[in-house]
């Protein structure tokens, strides 16, 4: 499953109107499109990213190409309740002397 994460990204890609949309379904798998703001999510493989990229940016109803680092961010929280836990101790310290000394 963790190969599976990696072989593919994220392609941000602002358009002139959501007209055309269907197009970008031959580039890859289209898994958001916002009508207000005018752009799609569009997820291929890593290895071709970069000319899949080129070649959508080629076309007419498109602005503007980026790279989406949403699979690059962890999405493990392992640990993170006991730092969230260490932090609120500290914090009620840190207000039970400010209260103390006002």
């Amino acid at each position: 499953m963790e190969q599976e994460k990696s072989s593919r990204a994220g392609l941000v890609v602002w358009l002139y109107t959501t007209k055309y949309v269907n197009k970008l379904k031959r580039y890859g798998l289209v898994h958001y499109v916002s009508k207000n703001m005018n752009y799609a999510i569009i997820y291929v493989d890593r290895k071709d990213m970069d000319s899949i990229a080129g070649t959508i940016a080629k076309q007419h109803f498109v602005r503007k190409v980026e790279e989406s680092y949403r699979c690059d961010i962890p999405n493990t929280f392992d640990g993170i309740l006991d730092e969230v836990a260490a932090l609120s101790k500290t914090d009620e310290k840190d207000n039970m002397m400010n209260s103390m000394y006002k």
